[in-house]
């Protein structure tokens, strides 16, 4: 696979249009799609720019090596955020949970004593 191969599955597989990705690294849609196409390359900044937005080495963008993050696990940051609200989500109602079963103990354990300083008279 060459680079303009590897470029065109990144993006594709982060779920970014030609046109997002030339926003997020301010440049054009036509040089992104000349990288795609192997008209052209990008320059080194935006060779880094490209490996930490799809969060893989710029080894893998220049060389296709894999010794760190292959495209497969390149996830959209619409996922990425997705995935940190749910586990935000998932704390928030554990905390929520806990604070309720507290309330209720404490609820029923006060009935309870009610219930038996009732007995006591």
């Amino acid at each position: 696979m060459n680079i303009a191969d590897r470029l065109k599955d990144l993006r594709k597989n982060a779920g970014y249009s030609q046109e997002q990705l030339a926003e997020m690294l301010e440049i054009s849609r036509q040089a992104v799609s000349k990288w795609e196409s192997a008209q052209g390359y990008p320059d080194i900044e935006n060779v880094i720019r490209l490996s930490q937005i799809y969060h893989v080495s710029t080894d893998y963008i220049l060389l296709g090596s894999k010794n760190e993050t292959s495209p497969d696990d390149v996830l959209p940051e619409k996922s990425k955020v997705k995935r940190e609200m749910h586990t935000t989500t998932r704390k928030t109602l554990c905390i929520i949970a806990v604070i309720a079963a507290t309330a209720l103990i404490t609820v029923l354990f006060i009935a309870g004593l009610d219930l038996i300083a009732s007995f006591s008279y």
